[in-house]
């Protein structure tokens, strides 16, 4: 057998290994371990009966045509295997053909100083066999191995494990996905005429260095594959994060509803108590210590906030229920009546989540004297500052941009309070400052009031 009859059954299995490595959590059709073993089966006979032998076997745009077509005969393999789009199928196939021949280049130009092993011998005619082998080749195979082991480590670092259990991902930049591709087969008939220019007449002067330029331009065009691909991923991610904080935000306003009536229902049935105690210690038929402990218990849910906002009193008015009962003091010290031109639901969604988060850093504080949140909420010239603070303990997450990341376990799922906040604050010009010192978590909001609503 030649260099490239062996090293084109080499190809089909990185080829195999990357794509497994790209779609092991991916939804899988029935009978998976009986597709497995016919996809197999017709990718190895496929690059075994490939011919190659001929005048024309041995040149750069056959050799192209050849891993194309063992290539497509593995992506149509993962289109059979998986329960999943063909697009998506498209992305983990080119995914894994961008990592194997980032394997090899990088191997190809770690080689080339030393001698290990040249392209011509893996692409060439050259008859391989048990003679030919010895020690180096037994290195060059260990060095191949690691480089490609690293190569797939950090290949699945940046996109493999972004792809979702079941293959829950979007890509609806088909035309970004095609650009990687191209750039992808390219390189790759790029890297074959240059393997092959040694074969042409009057290119026996092209040197080492020549080969390291190109050599590096490939390994830079793979990068740039992956770079894309990754782009397509996060432009994924923020939109399902849009759609999230839509979703929540919608949400929201449906619990200021249903909150509205319920607080109103309270103060209600709260106004009803009073009376009846009144009418009960003026008929002498309840002492006065009674009356004064169920006038304190009706007076924890008779919580009357009067800020100027409907929406705020109401937030307040529930948070402050909730307050009590972590043993946390509330206090508020707001001017809300310019707060009206900012959506009920959005507003509802504002102080609830910054007020959340508060209680839940507060109720941890084991200081009794430092549970406690402050609300400040007044206008300044044209625009409605927005202060709340409280004390934390332990150290308070953060991504590598610098904005807070939850603490909680499924962070996929949560972690979309301060999400909301900024998303808000961005919808009305607004900024948002976090502070944290001295175990004081700081969240500082100027909201420009609108020139009509002013």
């Amino acid at each position: 057998m030649t260099g490239l009859e062996i090293y084109k059954l080499v190809f089909i299995t990185e080829i195999l290994v990357a794509e497994a490595l790209f779609t092991f959590r991916l939804t899988k059709r029935k009978l998976f371990p009986l597709r497995v073993l016919g996809v197999l089966a017709v990718s190895y006979l496929a690059a075994f009966f490939y011919p190659v032998k001929g005048e024309y076997g041995y040149t750069s745009w056959y050799a192209s045509l050849m891993f194309f077509a063992l290539f497509l005969v593995t992506f149509f393999g993962l289109v059979f295997l998986y329960k999943i789009s063909v697009k998506k199928c498209f992305f983990c196939a080119v995914a894994a053909y961008t990592a194997q021949h980032l394997s090899y280049e990088i191997f190809r130009l770690m080689s080339l100083p030393f001698d290990l092993i040249s392209a011509d011998s893996m692409y060439g005619n050259a008859i391989f066999d048990s003679y030919s082998l010895n020690g180096w080749t037994v290195v060059a195979a260990f060095i191949y191995l690691d480089v490609n082991l690293a190569v797939l480590a950090c290949a699945y670092f940046l996109l493999g494990r972004r792809l979702g259990k079941g293959g829950d991902f979007e890509l609806k930049n088909v035309q970004m996905l095609l650009l990687a591709f191209v750039i992808l087969l390219v390189d790759i008939i790029l890297n074959a005429v240059v393997v092959y220019i040694p074969k042409i007449e009057g290119a026996e002067n092209v040197t080492r260095s020549y080969d390291i330029i190109v050599g590096v331009y490939n390994v830079m065009c793979c990068i740039l594959v992956f770079y894309l691909m990754r782009k397509l991923l996060d432009a994924k991610d923020a939109k399902d994060e849009i759609r999230t904080i839509s979703h929540l935000l919608k949400q929201a306003e449906q619990q200021y509803a249903m909150k509205k009536e319920e607080i109103d229902l309270i103060n209600i049935k709260c106004h009803d108590l009073k009376y009846q105690l009144g009418r009960f210690a003026a008929r002498g038929e309840l002492d006065e210590r009674t009356i004064s402990e169920m006038t304190e218990l009706i007076s924890i849910y008779d919580t009357t906030v009067e800020t100027g906002n409907e929406v705020l009193d109401i937030i307040l008015t529930e948070k402050s229920l909730k307050c009590h009962r972590e043993g946390i003091k509330l206090t508020c010290m707001a001017n809300c009546a310019d707060l009206a031109f900012v959506g009920e639901g959005e507003l509802y969604a504002l102080f609830g989540n910054i007020l959340d988060n508060a209680i839940e850093a507060a109720s941890m504080v084991r200081d009794e004297e430092k549970k406690c949140i402050g609300v400040n909420v007044h206008t300044v010239g044209k625009c409605v500052s927005i202060m709340a603070e409280n004390y934390y303990e332990g150290a308070i997450p953060t991504t590598q941009d610098g904005f807070l990341r939850t603490s909680k376990k499924d962070a996929e799922n949560h972690g979309f309070g301060i999400k909301s906040v900024r998303a808000i604050v961005e919808k009305y010009g607004g900024d948002l400052t976090i502070q944290t010192e001295e175990n004081i978590f700081r969240i500082a909001i100027l909201l420009p009031i609108p020139e009509r609503a002013a």
